[in-house]
């Protein structure tokens, strides 16, 4: 089999990406776009080994559950894989697939695992997309699937309407003073990427707008504060992001305030909260929350709890309020900063300690300090690095507490801790509707001392 052939497929179930799978020939064919059952014509993209990756070019039989997806840029953008399938069945196909990777990485068949569910669309309270030129005008849009080539965007169903208003306001304003766009190939160009934020607060929002540009400076700062500062009612902080690196880094710390305020901040779990533009924060607050509440509801009133990958300390600060001791470790300096005044902030600063650095390094001198501890993990999606892991082994915590954006390597990490710890529970998460991603917590249990 080779790139170009024509296949007829029956898709007889979901991949981990939520693409349909068929059976050809010996070859496993993973076929984006495609539902349970339908039969489809599919066009080969490309073969390895034995798996091979198509497109559909013709529908033959179309399962009744498809759907008509409310959204121009399904399955061109790398987005909503699932857009064409009902809710019910999205978080079917997530929870079966979370299962299945309990089973071959970890060696544990769970019968089930409860769901949280979200709100189908307009959850997403983040935004960060590509600068392009299409037509000799400058574009803001989505990668087209698998490529650096951006699809112009004017609305996106995952965020709602406060996108549309801002994409509107920040095209008028570059076309107008016809500032350039950054090319990847020759280097040149200035803008690169718009970052949002819409974060509730006093029963509205506030808005953080970041521009990451190829250079020191956005050319009539003014007047693009003052454009922004009209489009929404809220408070509008507006920020430049220098990024001159040759990569796919976003986000540098070389940020600077245009106008607004310089701190921003946002209510969630009946706190206010301080957070930074470089902050991770969840993009989806009624999941957020319902995580937050159920891991502080693993902890006890003597428990002390180690909050590895910490953040801007949310977490650290709702446990304090229960716990009778957190220490948050996070390795980006201003979360930390943010951190230690949100604790202020939520009145638990006595409780809770905020160090900056690696978790591998700074775990053994916590520890030294405490006869047992409870361990709370949320790390990036590559999950627990080798170290982290060799620390915890050599440092148990009674409990492990693992929140994780990917099951992939959620499951790995709990196979390499398995011999030391039992699972006790395990929870989904829905945090990113229509796309085949999914937030999954389990809770560990110490089974040797």
């Amino acid at each position: 089999m080779k790139a170009k052939d024509i296949l007829e497929l029956t898709i007889e179930g979901y991949g981990m990406e939520g693409e349909g799978v068929a059976h050809a020939d010996g070859y496993t064919v993973f076929v984006p776009f495609a539902a349970e059952g339908e039969k489809v014509k599919a066009a080969v993209d490309r073969v390895k080994g034995k798996v091979v990756f198509a497109h559909i070019i013709k529908m033959i039989s179309a399962s009744p559950l498809r759907r008509e997806p409310a959204c121009p840029l399904f399955g061109k953008c790398g987005g909503c894989a699932l857009r064409h399938l009902p809710y019910e069945k999205q978080i079917e196909i997530k929870k079966r697939n979370v299962l299945s990777l309990f089973h071959k990485n970890a060696g544990i068949d769970l019968a089930d695992a409860p769901v949280f569910f979200s709100a189908e669309d307009g959850y997403r309270n983040k935004i960060a997309l590509p600068f392009g030129v299409e037509n000799g005008e400058a574009v803001l849009g989505m990668y087209k699937r698998g490529t650096h080539k951006v699809l112009p965007l004017s609305a996106c169903p995952l965020h709602g309407m406060w996108v549309e208003s801002l994409l509107s306001a920040v095209l008028s304003f570059v076309r107008e003073k016809k500032i350039s766009v950054y090319d990847e190939g020759s280097g040149k160009g200035l803008l690169r990427h718009l970052v949002a934020r819409r974060l509730p607060f006093c029963g509205g929002y506030r808005y953080s707008v970041v521009v990451v540009g190829n250079g020191e400076s956005l050319p009539f700062e003014k007047e693009f504060v003052a454009r922004l500062s009209a489009v929404w009612e809220g408070e509008t902080s507006v920020f430049f992001c220098r990024n001159v690196m040759k990569n796919n880094v976003i986000l540098t710390p070389e940020i600077r305030r245009l106008g607004g305020e310089e701190t921003l901040l946002t209510e969630l779990c009946g706190g206010t909260w301080e957070v930074s533009p470089l902050s991770f924060l969840q993009v989806n607050f009624p999941v957020a929350e319902r995580i937050y509440q159920d891991v502080v509801g693993t902890v006890s009133e003597s428990d002390v709890v180690l909050d590895a990958y910490s953040g801007t300390g949310i977490m650290s600060a709702l446990l304090a309020e229960k716990a009778k001791k957190v220490v948050g470790i996070e390795i980006i300096r201003a979360a930390t900063e943010n951190a230690a005044r949100n604790a202020a902030r939520f009145g638990v600063e006595e409780k809770v300690k905020h160090l900056c650095g690696e978790v591998e390094r700074l775990l053994p001198e916590v520890v030294a300090e405490i006869d047992t501890y409870t361990l709370v993990v949320d790390p990036p999606r590559a999950g627990l690095d080798e170290k982290v892991v060799e620390t915890i082994l050599r440092y148990p915590p009674e409990r492990i507490v693992y929140v994780s954006c990917s099951p992939a390597t959620l499951t790995r990490d709990v196979a390499r801790l398995g011999a030391a710890y039992r699972i006790e529970e395990v929870k989904l998460y829905d945090m990113f509707p229509q796309t085949p991603h999914i937030e999954t917590a389990v809770r560990l249990k110490r089974q040797f001392r």
